[in-house]
């Protein structure tokens, strides 16, 4: 992760409970990663644990998404965005 510009976390329900997704927020405040929760399209409920520590919200869609990261990585030092979509 410290090699990371932005850390993604996927904020459904679930994530609340997930101690796995609570070991990476923490690691990600840690080295003062910013966090982009990523909600599924239609959801009515997210994770607040994720949605709180997260520095944007964004629904799930490839330009949301591409677009916070740009947001977050342009006040850091100059570097490469690479979007893989699958």
């Amino acid at each position: 992760m410290k090699h990371a510009s932005v850390v993604l976390i996927l904020a459904g329900v679930y994530a609340t409970y997930s101690k796995w997704i609570d070991k990476e927020r923490k690691i990600a405040k840690e080295l003062r990663k910013p966090i982009v929760a990523v909600e599924k399209w239609g959801s009515e409920r997210s994770s607040e644990v994720v949605k709180e520590a997260a520095d944007e919200i964004v629904k799930w869609n490839i330009r949301s998404i591409v677009d916070a990261i740009r947001r977050l990585v342009r006040d850091d030092s100059p570097r490469e965005v690479r979007v893989i979509a699958r």
